[in-house]
């Protein structure tokens, strides 16, 4: 980038014809080695450098975007020249800070930067040490009209520039319209008394000014105090205003924090509600595979008994022999029976295992309890936090009542002395009498005017204090709506999901009947086939040794696929137990955070209550300080009056002395001529 700058000069150089300055080139090439902190600064003080090389240095500096300040002090510009480098900084976007110390800048020169600042909206901080802005009206009219219209510096500079009381005036009105300088630095120049005041009337306008350089001016005392008590106010309130905007900071980040946890909790349990729907969803498939496999068998059986019918046809010379074996299967029926009841008490024992499930959700539950009174403490912080916010104002709030007593004894002390000069000047020529009186008058007007002052400063940070509460009521009142607003959304995913459990429940028993249903229907063709194969098994004698065998196989298969389905229902049955009890789990819940939320709306009551009490307090406060003021107005008054007839009677006595002086003179004979 500083090559690119330095091609640009000399390139523009030989343009114009002119002999590039070595000050120049030596500096960029310097600048090329240099460290990158250093790059960013071009300093070219104390070099004389002409109108021509100023020009063609402004070309450059409206398009550059390498230094980021500017060092020209003690170069000895030429008005041209401080034409031309304010007219590219005027273009400049980058440059931060430039310094023009001692360079004899007036009239036109001091118009061309008026205008650079009217233009510029990037330079932060300017130097105009030892120049003479103030010599001409006119042109500093100008600068401080492009003073006024900047919005982007903060710290002026104008140390010995000859700025009369005119000027300080024209540069106050400038600063009223400023809302960006902090920082303004006019010491040894001629401000004078008139220059003190207009000071003093551009702060009660100007909030954003913290530091105001004076000495060496003829500022009188008094206004030099007035104006410091000025700037500490505009001080506090930049701190007042850097903590507020800190504190909305903190409960932004504290309220999203607080969004996204909630937002974090809701899909936590979208997400076990959707693995408890993919668990039931296994299950369904798995037990409708597995009544396919028993359909396949059941026609697998159909077709082996229409083969037995084939064969039982044949054999119809042998039935005779079958008769004993119908004995054996009545036998058989019996033990049929007692397998049925055997499966009954295996039910019985896989209830006792959901109840001791059921006992486990239970305990998961106290442990649900124990995190929801965590949150709760969460909440009682944040309630303390609240507490310690309010007694922070009312800290705040007495020490404005002792800046009040501070000033009252102020005032106390400077009547004191008053009087102790008025006494003092009793004893000296009329002339002096009349003088005092003037300045006392005005001495008297401005602690009225300061006192006021004092006065709108202090109603104006308790207003504040009242918007700040009004603030965090409001902030309140948004977490209250937020909160409503989340439970409502809860309440309803709960009432969907217990919806949702119901419907499955309904269809399983209902899939569960079918089946039962299906199952007695296959036993009562079952056993009228049994009646009719009592009929025929007379016949069967020979083949009933492997027929027998064949159906005990069969029967061991059918008690393992009812095994396994009686399983799977007792593994649904418990998901839908653990599931409800979740359900009941969430609501237990749900029930203590409005418990939670009623008590936090009670303590915000309560704490509403203390506030407007301390506020009361704090007006009938102020309306005694006020009564006071009135009191020390009305013996102010006496006092005056007091004077009033101290001067009359001193009148009176002057009367009487030259009434005698004249008489005695008139009495006296005159000399001989």
């Amino acid at each position: 980038m500083v090559e690119e700058f330095k091609h640009g000069f000399l390139r523009l150089c030989k343009e114009h014809g002119l002999e590039a300055q070595d000050c120049v080139v030596n500096l960029l090439k310097s600048l090329e080695h240099s460290s990158k902190k250093e790059r960013l600064v071009m300093n070219l003080s104390t070099n004389s450098l002409t109108s021509k090389t100023c020009a063609v240095l402004g070309k450059i500096i409206a398009a550059d975007h390498t230094f980021v300040e500017y060092k020209f002090a003690d170069c000895m510009l030429s008005e041209d020249a401080v034409k031309g480098l304010s007219h590219g900084f005027s273009r400049n976007t980058y440059v931060r800070k430039v310094d023009l110390k001692g360079n004899n800048i007036r009239g036109p020169a001091a118009e061309a930067l008026g205008k650079m600042l009217r233009h510029n909206k990037s330079i932060v901080s300017i130097c105009l040490e030892w120049n003479a802005l103030g010599m001409l009206d006119n042109a500093f009219t100008i600068f401080c009209e492009g003073v006024a219209a900047n919005n982007t510096l903060q710290a002026l500079d104008l140390r010995n520039n000859q700025i009369s009381h005119d000027s300080a005036a024209e540069l106050c009105r400038a600063l009223k319209g400023n809302s960006s300088i902090k920082s303004l630095d006019l010491r040894w120049n001629n401000v004078g008394l008139l220059g003190g005041r207009a000071i003093i009337e551009m702060l009660q306008t100007n909030k954003v000014l913290t530091r105001i350089e004076l000495a060496g001016n003829n500022i009188p005392a008094d206004i030099l105090k007035s104006i410091e008590t000025a700037l500490s106010q505009n001080q506090d309130r930049a701190l007042i205003t850097d903590e507020h905007h800190k504190k909305t900071s903190m409960l932004t980040k504290h309220l999203q924090h607080l969004e996204t946890e909630k937002l974090t909790q809701m899909d936590e349990l979208m997400g076990t509600i959707d693995k408890q729907e993919e668990l039931l969803r296994d299950s369904k498939r798995s037990s409708n595979s597995k009544i396919s496999q028993l359909q396949v068998a059941l026609g697998e059986r159909k077709a082996a008994f229409n083969s037995l019918a084939s064969k039982l046809a044949m054999t119809e010379s042998e039935l005779a022999l079958a008769e004993q074996k119908c004995n054996d299967y009545s036998v058989i029926i019996n033990r049929l029976k007692q397998e049925l009841s055997d499966s009954s008490t295996v039910h019985q024992s896989d209830i006792r295992r959901e109840r001791e499930d059921r006992s486990n959700t239970e305990m998961k539950l106290l442990r649900e309890l124990s995190e929801a009174n965590e949150r709760n403490i969460g909440f009682e912080t944040k309630v303390e936090d609240l507490e310690r916010k309010s007694r922070q104002q009312t800290e705040q709030i007495f020490g404005f009542r002792e800046q009040i007593t501070s000033l009252q004894a102020e005032i106390k002390m400077k009547g004191s002395q008053y009087e102790e000069r008025l006494q003092s000047e009793r004893s000296r020529n009329k002339d002096s009498l009349h003088e005092a009186e003037t300045i006392r008058q005005k001495e008297i007007q401005r602690i009225k005017h300061e006192s006021e002052e004092t006065e709108k400063t202090l109603r104006e940070r308790i207003q504040r204090l009242e918007m700040n509460r009004l603030q965090l009521e409001e902030e309140m009142s948004q977490l209250k709506t937020a909160n409503m607003t989340d439970k409502l959304q809860a309440e309803e995913n709960i009432n969907i999901a217990k919806q949702k459990v119901k419907y499955e429940e309904d269809a399983r028993m209902k899939q569960l009947e079918e089946k039962l249903r299906v199952l007695q229907i296959s036993k009562d063709e079952l056993q009228s086939h049994h009646n009719q194969q009592q009929t025929l098994i007379s016949e069967l004698t020979s083949k009933n040794s492997s027929l027998t065998l064949e159906v005990e196989s069969y029967k061991r298969r059918i008690d393992e696929l009812s095994e396994e389905v009686n399983n799977k229902n007792v593994y649904t049955m418990q998901e839908v137990g653990k599931v409800k009890i979740e359900m009941q789990g969430n609501l237990t819940k749900l029930e203590n955070e409005r418990s939670i939320q009623k008590e936090l709306r009670e303590k915000l009551a309560d704490a509403d209550t203390k506030l407007s009490e301390q506020m009361m307090k704090h007006r009938e406060t102020l309306d005694s300080k006020e009564r006071e003021i009135m009191q020390l107005q009305e013996r102010l008054r006496a006092r005056e009056s007091e004077l009033s007839r101290a001067r009359e009677e001193e009148m009176q006595r002057a009367q009487i002395l030259q009434s005698a002086v004249m008489n005695y003179v008139s009495k006296v004979p005159s000399s001989p001529r």
